[in-house]
């Protein structure tokens, strides 16, 4: 089974812009296998973020 990831390929790198340490956080828990659980209201870049990372 052949699977169709080019449709999905991200081509450029989402515009997201650090405010904090987020990025340092979400890295050292991805290092550590950690789960990470976002949470915001509607709208304040929870999307972008995961985008981004």
């Amino acid at each position: 089974m052949e699977l169709a990831v080019e449709k999905y390929k991200v081509e450029n790198e989402p515009y997201y812009l650090p405010i904090g340490r987020e990025v340092e956080l979400f890295e050292a828990a991805y290092a550590g296998k950690l789960p990470v659980m976002l949470k915001g209201p509607t709208g304040c870049g929870k999307t972008r973020f995961v985008e981004y990372m």
